[in-house]
């Protein structure tokens, strides 16, 4: 609520050649705002790709999930990183055994694995976005370091995509029925918090029109038929499972890895698509036709409704979306070994001009003279972007750049007090008066809508808890 409006606090920057000031808004930085997440995404993207991911062609792989394991994947954390597991293993085994059959021994994989909790239309789906080298790193003969070079292999067949996606969906439909059986005998022991949880999970999986998928115990296991999805290359679906591995990316094309980065990282909706109806209701434009072309370009959902998607399309505290997979796992032996990413050509990382004597010869010309040894370059150490640079990276506004005379502007000061606020922004005639919030409201399944006023003698035990700073049952927020 509070991003980017004045009222909130703001700070001013002048101009010092003409003159010229600006006031730029605070950011929340918030969970749940996809203007501070979106910055996020950019300032990992571009370390994923400066710091992390070498020279090396790459190939996206997106496995998605039948209706009836979407529920368990979104509320049981076990689950999802064991069928993460499987599918990475399915695919790295995949890949070795085809580096052996081309002659390439001893070959390692990496990856980079996204967890996207979220469709097109603000419905929960769990799916993995899984960025894998399209070759194999094996260490070269003729090199005394004993550092790993990238050795391309040929692109996948349909009928490989086709195999890949048979073998995925009995792995992890065995998987899924172990799970199936545990959660049914230990569903007495949840707690009320839990249970209320999945009542949001379950309601955020249905899309808009849709009835509800009932998970069937005995349509886990899919069958032996192979399905091609007509018009797309290299996508293949069986029971419910859809495998797509279509995209690639050169690996001279720093910026193309960049971007596919981000839009593994980006955020389950956009401020810019949604809009508010006379009558209440909130309305989201979608991205494109849903579920094909000619269907629906828009949806309409009462401000509950609404909540209750946010709600579970938000990832748990502390759960990584993120996974390193392979050579590029922390743990890996083979971390230091691999070819150190190239530098940034163009200086889109810096928003303020470097001095003349502290750019290099080298830089200036645009050749690197006597670079180092491969062994003697360590390992960058991780460096987040300024969040002015991440807006320029982003929105592409200069915050700390004149329009008139392109001056470097000067930070004045940096206001948070009401008062001061409030005369500034009306003697400049901007908007002064804060958002109306309106009280919190909860609604509980014991007691009725919400509504209703919950007496003091009957307040839920979550209540209970959470009003309970001392009680250890008490939920921990997020850093």
């Amino acid at each position: 609520m509070n991003c980017g409006m004045l009222s909130y606090g703001f700070a001013r920057l002048r101009c010092p050649a003409c003159g010229f000031e600006r006031l730029v808004a605070c950011s929340c930085k918030g969970r749940l705002c996809p203007s501070c997440w979106a910055r996020r995404a950019a300032d990992t993207a571009a370390d994923l790709v400066d710091r992390v991911l070498p020279e090396a062609r790459y190939r996206q792989w997106v496995l998605t999930f039948p209706w009836e394991l979407r529920y368990h994947l979104a509320t049981d954390s076990v689950f999802l990183s064991q069928a993460l597991r499987i599918f990475l293993r399915t695919i790295t085994a995949w890949l070795r055994l085809r580096g052996r059959r081309a002659g390439l021994k001893e070959g390692q994989v990496g990856a980079l694995s996204f967890l996207q909790r979220f469709g097109g239309i603000l419905n929960l789906n769990p799916h993995f976005h899984s960025i894998v080298t399209d070759g194999l790193f094996v260490k070269a003969s003729e090199r005394a370091d004993n550092r790993l070079v990238f050795c391309p292999l040929p692109p996948p067949t349909e009928l490989d995509i086709s195999d890949l996606s048979q073998r995925l969906a009995v792995r992890i439909g065995i998987l899924a029925k172990r799970r199936f059986q545990e959660a049914e005998e230990n569903s007495h022991e949840l707690a009320v918090d839990t249970l209320l949880l999945r009542t949001t999970v379950a309601e955020a999986l249905k899309a808009p029109g849709r009835r509800p998928h009932r998970v069937c115990l005995q349509d886990i296991l899919p069958d032996d038929t192979h399905s091609l999805s007509p018009g797309k290359e290299l996508c293949a679906r069986v029971d419910g499972f859809s495998l797509h591995a279509a995209r690639t990316v050169q690996p001279k094309d720093r910026a193309e890895l960049e971007e596919l980065c981000g839009y593994g990282l980006r955020a389950p909706f956009s401020h810019d698509r949604l809009s508010l109806e006379p009558d209440g209701r909130v309305r989201y434009r979608l991205h494109r036709p849903w579920p094909m072309p000619g269907g629906r370009t828009e949806i309409f959902l009462q401000p509950r409704a609404f909540m209750k998607r946010l709600a579970a399309l938000l990832p748990a505290p502390y759960q990584n979306m993120l996974r390193y997979y392979g050579v590029f796992a922390n743990r890996s032996r083979f971390r230091d070994l691999l070819p150190t990413p190239p530098k940034r050509a163009d200086k889109s990382r810096s928003t303020l001009p470097l001095k003349p004597e502290t750019i290099p010869d080298s830089e200036v010309s645009g050749v690197v003279t006597n670079p180092p040894p491969a062994s003697a370059v360590p390992l960058r150490k991780r460096t987040h972007l300024g969040w002015a640079q991440l807006l320029r990276r982003v929105f592409d506004i200069s915050a700390l750049t004149c329009p008139h005379c392109s001056t470097p502007l000067v930070v004045l000061a940096f206001l948070t007090d009401p008062v001061v606020i409030r005369k500034i922004l009306i003697h400049l005639n901007l908007p002064a008066v804060l958002p109306t919030i309106e009280p919190s409201r909860l609604a509980w399944p014991e007691f009725g809508d919400s509504n209703d006023i919950v007496e003091d003698g009957q307040r839920p035990p979550l209540l209970n808890a959470l009003s309970d700073p001392h009680n250890v049952s008490a939920p921990r927020a997020p850093p």
